[in-house]
């Protein structure tokens, strides 16, 4: 733990570390974190599988209707809000509404058209 006593020297004194000592540092840390992430990732990964399950269910719920559905199929960034309205015939008061939920969820990003974030056929 060397790297621990080097950093505490430095922070203690107020003084920033030389660059190749932190980048030491940091690779230290690194390879002390390796062995644990290793450990967990299964366990992380199973969570990160249910999350998108979860998402997805969610997503279906949301678009049952067969106008929902198409705004969520025209929302692959290549068309406004506006747009996508139109042709999916969704009104854009509730267009505008579904894309608002949809975002909060994490299902879609809004930079600057709609995009959404995973397929759930």
């Amino acid at each position: 733990m060397m790297w621990a006593r080097n950093f505490a020297k430095a922070h203690t004194r107020g003084s920033n570390l030389p660059e190749d000592t932190t980048v030491t540092l940091l690779r230290e840390i690194r390879n002390l974190l390796v062995p644990i992430s290793d450990h967990y990732r299964p366990a992380y990964e199973e969570r990160q599988a249910k999350a998108r399950e979860t998402l997805k269910t969610t997503v279906l719920d949301m678009v049952s209707s067969p106008k929902r559905r198409a705004v969520w199929d025209l929302a692959d960034g290549t068309r406004s809000q506006r747009e996508i309205s139109k042709q999916s015939t969704l009104d854009e008061g509730s267009t505008s509404k579904l894309f608002k939920a949809l975002r909060e969820i994490g299902a879609i990003v809004d930079a600057p058209n709609p995009t959404k974030q995973l397929e759930i056929d």
